[in-house]
């Protein structure tokens, strides 16, 4: 594991790790490496949906009893661009890069919402997170793959619309 991925897992606990960023993390590169980038980090549809995928997660986990000690909210609410950032971060750019990458997609982001073109997806992220509170890993995986693929193809058109 990569320090930027510890000190990930320092701000969350092992188990909101496991719960919020590694199936998220998952499931956007494959999305990514479908739409025919290896790299996460090259292609921006894949990691707004990154963005995305993470926040809804964390919200969903912030609106149940948890039996266990939370981490602090604070380090929750920032857990979705904290995972994006280490996703840049493991790409090799510099910190001050990072940090440029992360308010182009947090802009983006917002503006995507804004424009109603995320948030749709959020239905799909909460069955996966409940399919994954229910043990239910793999079609939780499946669940946000297709919630991804569902963020990217609205992004593309939002972008292709734009252009015209």
């Amino acid at each position: 594991m990569t320090k930027e991925a510890d000190e990930i897992e320092g701000l969350l606990s092992p188990v909101e790790y496991q719960l919020l960023a590694a199936p998220a993390l998952q499931a956007a590169a494959e999305v990514a490496a479908q739409r025919g980038d290896p790299h996460l980090y090259n292609d921006m549809p894949s990691m707004l949906a990154l963005l995305g995928t993470v926040t809804a997660l964390t919200h969903a986990y912030l609106q149940q009893p948890s039996p266990v000690e939370p981490s602090p909210r604070e380090a929750l609410e920032i857990a979705p661009l904290s995972i994006c950032a280490m996703v840049f971060t493991e790409s090799g750019l510099e910190a001050p890069e990072v940090q440029q990458c992360l308010r182009a997609l947090s802009q983006a982001y917002l503006q995507l919402l804004k424009d109603g073109v995320l948030g749709p997806q959020e239905g799909m992220v909460e069955k996966a997170f409940d399919q994954l509170m229910a043990g239910d890993r793999v079609s939780a995986l499946q669940t946000m793959r297709l919630a991804a693929q569902a963020m990217t193809h609205a992004i593309d058109a939002w972008e292709a619309a734009r252009v015209v």
